[in-house]
Order: structure tokens, then sequence, then C-alpha cells
């Protein structure tokens, strides 16, 4: 049986800048990577409108507020570092109604309580805004940008090649039991393994994996967010929000725009029971009226479906934990419900689990 001293499972961001973090502590010998697919990234790190956040919207103190604020810094600098691209773009929060105007004020209150920089809308920008959203009051967030995702990921993954680390994918981890001091790894492609160490940033599938080690107390939520495309030219200076969803389900339908310049509209909120990225041809009737809501001039011929990505919130012992869940014993690493704002968290969360290895 092969022993690696480290196993990372799970070849998404998160998975990705663990590694990295890893490289710059330990020997190339000392751990590895797998991943079930044969591309990286390929589950919900390329399934989400890589925003990267400012803070504006998570509990004061929760590990999504305080691992985002520290992630959109790290992102930063880790552009600079490797040359990954990102559009500073900012972003608009706009109250679309007189009704929106008192959640509007609400969300300037935790702006502040959560150390997040809002700008005031200059008067000839809010004009500019007019002509493409229904627009009553708004602020600007200047700490908001979009990654490129999948440059992100190809530059980590050479990243990884030139440091001569193992990143073995098409490997799914089949099975995970603990043995005294060791954990023995069942995997499609490599057969049998044993690693003192286990880190478990699998997405979608952590759950699964914790519950091969006898770890009940979670269970998935998942939740599927839609995104349509628009077939023409629409306002791309800044980003488009509306205000958010009381529980946070979502942030609401808003405009994202990534490297291709396509314009997209989404995520949408649907609860399934399985991860399933499959769009379906009526989600542009269902996710229209939303749209109209807040942005103008934009008609049913306009959009097409595109995209999905899927949401793993978590229960906790019967209840809805709203926030990440990580945790480790020195041994055993976890981290579940990394929803958004996961991509904008990672490079924090990452750094978080590797702290004392």
């Amino acid at each position: 049986m092969f022993h690696i001293p480290t196993v990372i499972c799970g070849g998404g961001i998160l998975g990705l800048l663990t590694a990295k973090e890893l490289s710059e502590k330990c020997s190339s010998d000392d751990f590895a990577l797998f991943e079930k697919s044969s591309y990286l990234g390929e589950g919900n790190t390329s399934r989400n409108s890589g925003v990267l956040h400012s803070g504006i919207y998570y509990e004061t103190g929760s590990l999504k507020h305080k691992l985002c604020l520290e992630g959109n810094r790290m992102w930063k600098e880790l552009a600079e570092e490797l040359n990954i691209p990102i559009n500073h773009c900012g972003k608009f929060i706009v109250a679309t109604s007189e009704d929106e105007l008192e959640l509007l004020n609400e969300l300037k209150e935790k702006a502040k309580k959560n150390e997040v920089k809002i700008e005031a809308i200059q008067n000839e920008k809010i004009e500019e805004l007019k002509e493409f959203i229904h627009f009553r009051d708004g602020f600007f967030i200047p700490s908001t940008a979009v990654l490129d995702i999948s440059s992100a990921i190809k530059i980590l993954e050479d990243y990884l090649f030139k440091k001569n680390i193992s990143v073995i994918k098409n490997d799914e981890i089949l099975s995970v039991e603990k043995k005294g001091n060791l954990f023995i790894l069942n995997t499609s492609l490599s057969g049998p393994i044993s690693c003192d160490r286990f880190i478990n940033v699998t997405g979608t599938d952590a759950i699964k994996i914790r519950k091969m080690l006898a770890k009940n107390d979670l269970n998935h939520y998942f939740v599927k967010g839609n995104y349509v495309k628009l077939n023409r030219s629409y306002y791309n200076q800044h980003l488009i929000y509306p205000i958010p969803q009381k529980n946070l389900k979502g942030l609401g339908v808003h405009t994202s725009f990534a490297a291709d310049g396509i314009i997209r509209f989404g995520p949408d909120t649907e609860d399934v029971v399985e991860v399933d990225f499959r769009v379906d041809h009526s989600i542009v009737d269902k996710m229209y009226p939303e749209i109209i809501k807040i942005f103008k001039n934009i008609s049913l011929d306009d959009l097409s479906p595109d995209y999905a990505g899927v949401r793993p919130k978590i229960i906790h012992n019967g209840k809805l934990h709203s926030d990440f869940w990580i945790q480790n014993d020195g041994m055993y690493f976890e981290c579940c419900g990394i929803e958004s704002p996961g991509l904008t968290a990672a490079p924090a969360i990452a750094k978080t689990l590797t702290q004392n290895l």
C-alpha cells in the first residue's frame, strides 16, 4: 500500500489553493491532491459568477464575514504574484422602489459594522444607470471585483506542476476509513492509499465523504442557481445587484460578466435534492419577471439559458447552519457548506486549514 503523509481530496479552487499553501511549507513528496473529474475546477468552481465579494452581506464576526474580507484582500495579492486576471469593476447595490429604501439603509449600516467601504453614487452616474435599471437609490462598493476563474485554475495548476506537486485527476476516493493513526483510502485509479492527514475540500461531496468516517451530524441542503445570458451588448462597466433577500438564500438576480464579455443574469434559487448542473430551457421564462423588475429594455428574445451551479448549504443536527463549517482535529480537516462567498474566501480558508501543518 502506497503512503502519502497528507492527502487533499477535491480539485476545485479551494483544493488548489490549499495545495499552494502546503507547497510553501512542505516537500512535494509530503502531499498529493486527488480530483475525481478529468479537469480541475469542473464542479462549482467554474459554475458561479466569479464575483469577489466585499463582505457586506454576512453576519458580523462570522466565518463568512471574516474570511470574505481576508480572501478579497488575498486574491489581489495572488493576482499580482501569479498574474491572475481580475476585473476591479466594483458594484452598485440598488433599490428599485420606495419599498426597498429601508432595506437599503439597513445594508448601509451593515457595511459600517462589517468594515466594508461604500461610496455614494455621483449624479452623472445615476443618470447613466437610469438608462438601464429602475433606479430609486443605491450605493457603490469599490472592493467588489470579478475573477477570471478559468485563468485562475490554469495558472494554479501550472504553479503546482512547476513545484512538482502530485495532482491526480480522474481518480475518485471511493471510501475512507480511520485505522489507528492512519486513514485508509480506496481510490478508483490509484488503488489503496494510506495517509496521516486527510483534507476534505470536496464541495458538494463534502458531507458524503465525512459520512464515510461515521460523522453523521451534518447533511447537505442543495440550492441550485441558474444563469441566463444576454445575447446583445448592455451596461458592463460595473456590476449591478438588487437588495438581497432577507434570509440570504440568494443575493437576487444580478449582472455578471466574465472574460468572454457576455452579460449574464442570475442566479435564481431553486431547492434541489441532488447535484444537477443541467439548465432547462424554461428557465428564461421563469427568471424573466425578476430580471425586468430591475433591468430595462430586456426582451425574452434577448435571453437564452446558460449554466447553473449548486450551493451546498448544510443542516447541522436538523437545523440550517448558515455559516461555513471549517474544522480539524490535527488529522482530519474538513470544509463543508462552502457556498457564496466561498470563491472569495477560498485563499483565506486555505490559509486557515493549513496554518498548523
